[in-house]
């Protein structure tokens, strides 16, 4: 396979298995495309077209498709710009006409693939109606009307993958027929996991649990992340005990600011070096999320490094009932968890069969691409 034409990918999100939520997912999906032996080809985010163009192709898109032609309901300057860019890449591809969306915000560019004789696999990260940044200000935004729109979006897809069960359950009962392809940590950061879970193994107690600092890592400029860390640092607070708390991320050292103490040390964002010493010394990893959609990546990770993870019941969705993960329903619940040693979970084993089943599905369109 390795004389087959790159696919043609769009993502928003570099491919780094030690970034954020979206660029570990991007780098899983390019990892898996590479061991099926095909290799992608970012669609260059980037165009500089006159102003006449883009007014005139967004005119033309919002007359083709509507006020619903995106997930944040362009205006006719940007889905301009987006039709130039699709069109522009999709003409200009010489590889294989093959197309992997992962940033499906709009009707544009499926239409544009398929017309170009593309065969267009979707890969939402999520479903991008409930996440918006409409869902994120906690506004009286009503979903609903972009969530239908979104459905018959990725009804355009030749193939459907969804990061969460509960997606591939709502999107088969809207008519579609999506598969399940979870994250799970590519080849080499599994090995790094393999290294952290090692060395806690080393440090554990009597109970089989590490005793350490409780971690709270995530994207603080996602206002869902730093509102559910920002819950738990108060609960902590208004709790009998004040555990040692370390707090990482990118801009959790703005966002949780006021939330500073001598037993909460906020870092911000860290280095990986740093990141692994700290995970292999902390107790556990604490989530908690409200709303949104997709999974939290976080949680595979943090398994295989042999972390605990406590969690509500909306961040432990996909990951809920999984060995080490713990979940909660109350703030009390979670200070008892908190309290209690927690032992090393033992390591998930990777979804062998949706990785085959997603790449089974690649050669499938590529050998129809070429027919």
């Amino acid at each position: 396979m390795s004389d087959i034409p790159p696919l043609l990918r769009w993502t928003r999100f570099a491919s780094d298995p030690h970034g954020t939520g979206p660029e570990k997912r991007s780098a899983q999906i390019k990892a898996l495309c590479s061991e099926a032996g095909y290799s992608i080809e970012d669609l260059d985010a980037n165009g500089t077209f006159s102003r006449a163009r883009i007014w005139w192709a967004g005119i033309q898109a919002r007359r083709r498709f509507g006020a619903l032609a995106s997930v944040d309901r362009a205006g006719a300057g940007l889905l301009g710009y987006r039709t130039l860019l699709y069109r522009r890449a999709l003409d200009a591809h010489r590889g294989t006409r093959v197309l992997l969306w992962e940033t499906t915000y709009d009707t544009v560019l499926p239409t544009l693939a398929k017309a170009a004789g593309y065969h267009v696999i979707a890969l939402p990260h999520n479903l991008e109606s409930l996440v918006t940044e409409a869902a994120f200000a906690q506004s009286t935004y009503d979903p609903s009307v972009d969530l239908a729109a979104e459905v018959r979006r990725l009804a355009l897809a030749d193939a459907l993958f969804t990061i969460s069960k509960e997606e591939r359950w709502f999107l088969e009962a809207r008519g579609l027929s999506p598969h399940y392809l979870p994250y799970f940590p590519d080849a080499a950061l599994a090995h790094e996991c393999a290294a952290i879970r090692k060395t806690r193994l080393d440090r554990t107690n009597a109970q089989g649990a590490v005793t350490g600092p409780l971690l709270l890592l995530g994207s603080a400029f996602n206002p869902a992340t730093a509102r559910g860390m920002s819950a738990q640092l108060q609960w902590l607070a208004d709790g009998p005990a004040r555990p040692e708390i370390i707090v990482a991320g990118p801009q959790t050292e703005t966002a949780l600011s006021a939330h500073a103490a001598p037993h909460v040390r906020i870092r911000g964002r860290v280095d990986r070096a740093t990141l692994v010493e700290i995970m292999g010394q902390c107790s556990a990893l604490l989530i908690h999320t409200t709303g949104g959609a997709g999974a939290v990546t976080r949680i595979p990770e943090a398994l295989l490094a042999g972390i605990p993870v406590v969690a509500n019941a909306n961040a432990a969705r996909d990951q809920y009932g999984v060995a080490g993960v713990h979940v909660y329903d109350s703030p009390s619940e979670f200070r008892e968890l908190v309290r209690a040693p927690l032992p090393i979970p033992p390591p998930p084993s990777a979804p062998v069969l949706a990785i085959t089943r997603f790449q089974t599905e690649i050669s499938r369109l590529v050998t129809a691409s070429q027919s």
